[in-house]
């Protein structure tokens, strides 16, 4: 009977362990520009008094929007 709990309980934790996962996107970090999704949230940075300060909280970055690192030349 214990072996059947047991069996039981861990088919469950597999069953909640496969549901909590989340899907992860690689983004070539050599390309110049990426266009937003749908439903992005994430903190950004904000320029106050010249300097660059991060958003204590996250918010929602419109879609069709264009992110991209600045030229290094």
């Amino acid at each position: 009977m214990k072996k059947i709990i047991v069996l039981i309980l861990l088919l469950l934790g597999l069953l909640f362990v496969g549901c909590g996962s989340t899907k992860v996107v690689f983004v070539d970090t050599q390309s110049n520009l990426v266009r937003i999704g749908p439903n992005v949230y994430g903190k950004v940075y904000v320029q106050k008094n010249g300097e660059w300060v991060l958003s204590k909280n996250k918010v929602k970055i419109p879609e069709g929007w264009y992110a991209g690192g600045l030229p290094t030349d």
